[in-house]
């Protein structure tokens, strides 16, 4: 059976990177491959930075997380992925969101920055923009949210760190120089928008659900170093999630801690790549633990990767908190164990009586001095 374009370029990457251990020549084809695809979007479609703990990077898969619960929340994410190779990917990832009850139809501003490093500093992005929301109640269980993000994309490419194809000798490596004429620049910088829907719901004092969808990349920038059109497409993502209370407590962040799980789906789509990822969540005790898989296709023997995380969450007060989770990502198809696993670190800081605009205290960020009555306000996971 005749191999499609996606399983050609799969099964080259494989035969060229597991020779690396054999030489340093294929070492240096392997640079050279993993560059292409970022040099040329024609023909390899880059996709977006993407973590393992998408639930504590909200805001940055669906601008309409922001503000959706009270207070003021900030994140900081950190991914190393690809760990077995020589030129391993970095993604960080800083959002801060705060909630604003004051203003009629107001749901919260936040900002979000984001940087990948590709090849060893090769191929470097930064993304910084601002995300308004607005929020329409249906009920005091029931709320409608919509965000937006405005943001604008910068792309570097490192030039003096290349190497091409004609530089190189199959016995003394990279020798010669390079009559590659070049891109027509090395920097590109475009603005980027973003637009996404909430409903989040809790019919019962045991069980809230949430239901997302966002599109991104609305106006498909061209992101092309060269005098050609390579659009960047557009990504869907849609996500589902419930968090079910087992076991009542006397207070969320009492000595008691109650028993929460927290299943979830997330779905992503943008070009040719289709992305599923599922699994839940456990808390208890201040202690955070989950289970993950993701995969390109919902078969249980397909599932390319999976996750284990741990976290802690410690509490200053009833409404100051800092959570810090790890997870650990590996592949379990063995085409793909040369990769290597991935690793990735959150760290969450939660003011809940934090609010943008106090009327009473007249300040701007000052404490709240009125505290919603609807249940799904509280951060409840």
């Amino acid at each position: 059976m005749a191999m499609n374009k996606k399983e050609k370029t799969r099964s080259t990457m494989i035969e060229i990177i597991q020779t690396t251990k054999r030489s340093p020549f294929a070492l240096l084809l392997t640079m050279v491959f993993l560059v292409s695809m970022f040099l040329f979007p024609t023909t390899s479609k880059s996709q977006d930075l993407d973590f393992s703990q998408y639930y504590n990077n909200p805001t940055y898969y669906n601008p309409a997380y922001v503000g959706l619960t009270m207070g003021l929340k900030s994140r900081l994410n950190y991914r190393r992925q690809w760990t077995g190779l020589s030129g391993d990917y970095h993604s960080y990832s800083f959002s801060a969101d705060i909630a604003e009850r004051s203003l009629p139809g107001a749901g919260g501003i936040g900002i979000i920055a984001n940087q990948s490093l590709a090849g060893k500093g090769v191929l470097k992005t930064n993304t910084i923009g601002i995300m308004p929301s607005v929020r329409i109640p249906i009920s005091k269980n029931a709320i409608f949210q919509l965000g937006a993000l405005a943001s604008v994309v910068t792309q570097q490419l490192n030039w003096d760190n290349l190497v091409f194809s004609d530089q190189l000798d199959p016995r003394w490596g990279n020798i010669y120089p390079t009559n590659f004429p070049g891109a027509a620049r090395d920097k590109v910088s475009f603005p980027d928008f973003s637009f996404g829907g909430i409903f989040q719901f809790k019919p019962s004092d045991d069980l809230e659900g949430t239901i997302g969808a966002a599109v991104h990349h609305l106006t498909t920038p061209n992101q092309s170093f060269f005098e050609v059109n390579a659009k960047l497409p557009r990504k869907y993502v849609y996500n589902l999630d419930f968090i079910i209370t087992i076991r009542e407590d006397q207070g969320y962040y009492s000595k008691r801690q109650g028993f929460k799980l927290n299943p979830g789906m997330m779905v992503q789509h943008q070009s040719s790549m289709l992305l599923y990822t599922m699994g839940m969540n456990i808390y208890m005790s201040n202690v955070y633990l989950g289970i993950w898989y993701r995969n390109q296709t919902l078969e249980y023997d397909e599932f390319s990767t999976f996750t284990a995380m741990a976290g802690l969450n410690i509490p200053f007060n009833e409404q100051w908190r800092m959570k810090v989770m790890y997870s650990y990502e590996m592949n379990i198809n063995s085409n793909q164990n040369f990769t290597g696993p991935s690793h990735e670190i959150s760290l969450i800081f939660e003011f809940d009586d934090i609010g943008l605009i106090q009327k009473r205290s007249g300040g701007f960020m000052a404490p709240s001095s009125k505290r919603s009555n609807s249940p799904i306000e509280c951060s409840p996971f």
